[in-house]
This record gives structure tokens, C-alpha cells and sequence, in this order.
């Protein structure tokens, strides 16, 4: 459930739709409650939106989908997940996670600095405590409902089993 660049999967939003799909759902809730029907025939004498309501509502019932295309269903070490320069590089040199590289941070490492710059005082977190330590660490946040991209808690968060 780890990534290479030591994102832990569990914590994802994206992950199986654990937190954006829940969202979504609940957004389709507000939408039916405030009388919106399925498609929108606009009435002249009505207010018009300014963009298009079908097309928008399609989108959030496919964001609604845990299975859809928009989520990963994998961990990126089997095969889920966008491609990264730091998959290839972890791989040849047989490391469970880049955190464990002689060579960390490296230039392989940089865009993942770049968005996550607190990835530093995580590597510091992975060495007190241990690879064990550290995974137990994200599965305590992650069942909490916190998400690594927002780095906010969701109660509507999915719990794996």
C-alpha cells in the first residue's frame, strides 16, 4: 500500500475512490435534495445557468463511481497509479521505497519534492521510525480519513477492509 516516493496509497483520495467518490456522492445528495431533476429543460422565465448542467452532472456522477476510470483501483507497485520517474529507478535498484536509497533525496526524487516539499521531514519520520513504524504511522492517519493531496481529514473517507 506504500508508493516508491512513500506516499502511502491508503491515504489517498484517489484510491479506490475512498474520499472524492464519497464526496460526489454526497454532493449528487444536495443536487436531488434542492429539486434538481436528473437533466435540466431550462424555463425561459427561470434563472439560466452559465455553463452547462448536463454536462456538469454527468461529471459528478462519473467522479460518484468508485470504480470508475478516475480513481486508481491498484497501489502503484502493482501496476495503479500515474508513472513516475521514481518507479523505474526504486525497481532497478530493488528498494521497497526511495526512502531506503543511498542516494535519497535524488534528481529521480525532485518532482516528487517539488509537490510534496514536506516529503523531506517524512524521510526524517521513516528513519526514527522504522519501516514498520512508518506504515503503521499512514494507516493510523489513513483510517482517520486523511487524504495526502488535500492534506486534510474527511470524515466521509471509505475504511478499507
Amino acid at each position: 500500500m506504500i508508493g516508491y516516493c512513500g506516499i502511502y496509497c491508503g491515504a489517498c483520495g484517489m484510491y479506490r475512490g475512498r474520499i472524492y467518490a464519497k464526496i460526489a456522492q454526497e454532493f449528487l445528495e444536495v443536487i436531488k435534495a434542492a429539486g434538481y431533476p436528473d437533466e435540466l429543460t431550462i424555463n425561459p422565465k427561470s434563472v439560466k445557468p452559465d455553463f452547462d448542467f448536463n454536462e456538469f452532472l454527468k461529471g459528478v456522477k462519473y467522479f460518484s463511481k468508485e470504480d470508475s476510470g478516475a480513481y486508481c483501483q491498484e497501489p502503484c507497485k502493482q501496476g495503479g497509479g500515474v508513472s513516475c520517474k521514481n518507479r523505474p529507478c526504486a525497481r532497478e535498484r530493488g528498494l521497497e521505497i526511495c526512502y531506503e536509497c543511498k542516494d535519497f533525496p535524488c534528481e529521480h526524487f525532485s518532482w516528487t519534492l517539488e509537490e510534496y516539499p514536506e516529503k523531506l521531514k517524512d524521510y526524517e519520520r521513516f528513519k526514527k521510525l522504522g519501516f514498520e513504524g512508518w506504515i503503521r504511522f499512514y494507516a493510523e492517519r489513513a483510517e482517520k480519513g486523511y487524504a495526502n493531496a488535500t492534506r486534510k481529514y474527511y470524515a466521509q473517507a471509505k475504511k478499507e477492509k
